[in-house]
């Protein structure tokens, strides 16, 4: 099988964006090049030469036209194609191995023969050639860290924007009871039903296709979802009746600039800042509910 690799050259603050562009227009791996100079970062998929390169690449420039208007820098933001042999087939190997994430949590490759090098560490399964969110970006890592905090056993944790599914793991391997989950791209509902069924106890997890908390009825002890800003923003309003009382709200996938628009979103809608996560450009928040 012959394969095409499709380069999208960005900054590190649309990562994230354009990955799930890619995601969107059927792309099934994302592989992240940051040794790139500058503050250059490369997003690679790989498609079959059968497939619709051609629609691929048109539905990520568009995407990419409209990142201005979201506060989003692309930077060069440019788009290259190649054709690449026959080995790609390891190539996913060479770019993910185990890595430990949080005091508990490591996310291990699916090919990895791995053992826990204590015996209170947790390990996440994830075949990282189906969806981003593999556990490794920064907004990720923070996300789960902010579970590890606020989770004590047997909540209730709804997760937004599930993507590859690995909040919901990690959720579970921390102690949470009842959990369920949503995207709105059928494509990363699917890779977090496999992925959950790469892990064990995961079998009663619901994963469903959903905008948001839209619809949606019950309500969590924690709400998590990792995403953009400018999706997060609507989704804050929708919280506070899916919130039990000092539930906590955790929010990642903000890029620095991106919270002079989240905080006074969350103040207005009575919610009180905790903890404010670093890494790097990004952020991430812990916040609960005043009253």
């Amino acid at each position: 099988m012959k394969l095409i690799e499709v380069r999208v050259t960005t900054t590190n603050e649309a990562v994230e964006a354009v990955s799930n562009l890619l995601i969107t227009a059927g792309a099934q791996g994302i592989q992240i090049d940051d040794q790139l100079p500058g503050k250059q970062v490369a997003v690679l998929t790989y498609v079959t030469e059968a497939g619709d390169l051609t629609k691929l690449v048109q539905q990520v420039e568009q995407g990419l036209a409209h990142f201005p208007e979201y506060g989003l820098n692309p930077g060069v933001a440019t788009i290259t194609t190649e054709p690449v042999d026959d080995r790609w087939t390891t190539e996913w190997e060479q770019y993910y191995h185990a890595e430990r994430i949080t005091r508990y949590l490591t996310v291990v490759p699916n090919w990895e023969d791995y053992q826990p090098e204590q015996t209170d560490q947790k390990v996440i399964r994830l075949d990282p050639g189906m969806a981003f969110g593999t556990g490794t970006h920064p907004t990720t890592k923070m996300a789960l860290q902010a579970l590890e905090i606020s989770l004590r056993g047997e909540e209730t944790v709804f997760d937004v924007g599930t993507g590859s599914g690995v909040l919901s793991i990690g959720a579970r391997l921390l102690g949470a009871g009842t959990i369920r989950a949503w995207d709105n791209d059928p494509v990363a509902v699917e890779s977090a039903r496999q992925n959950l069924a790469a892990n064990p106890n995961m079998a009663d997890i619901a994963v469903e296709t959903n905008s948001l908390l839209t619809g949606i009825d019950g309500t969590a002890d924690v709400i998590v979802a990792n995403m953009l800003a400018e999706v997060l923003l609507p989704l804050i309003p929708q919280v506070p009746r899916h919130l039990n009382p000092q539930g906590h709200l955790i929010l990642a996938g903000i890029y620095a600039d991106q919270l002079a628009k989240v905080e006074p979103q969350l103040k207005q809608h009575h919610f009180t800042v905790e903890q404010t996560m670093v890494a790097g450009n990004w952020r991430a928040l812990i916040a609960t509910q005043k009253g």
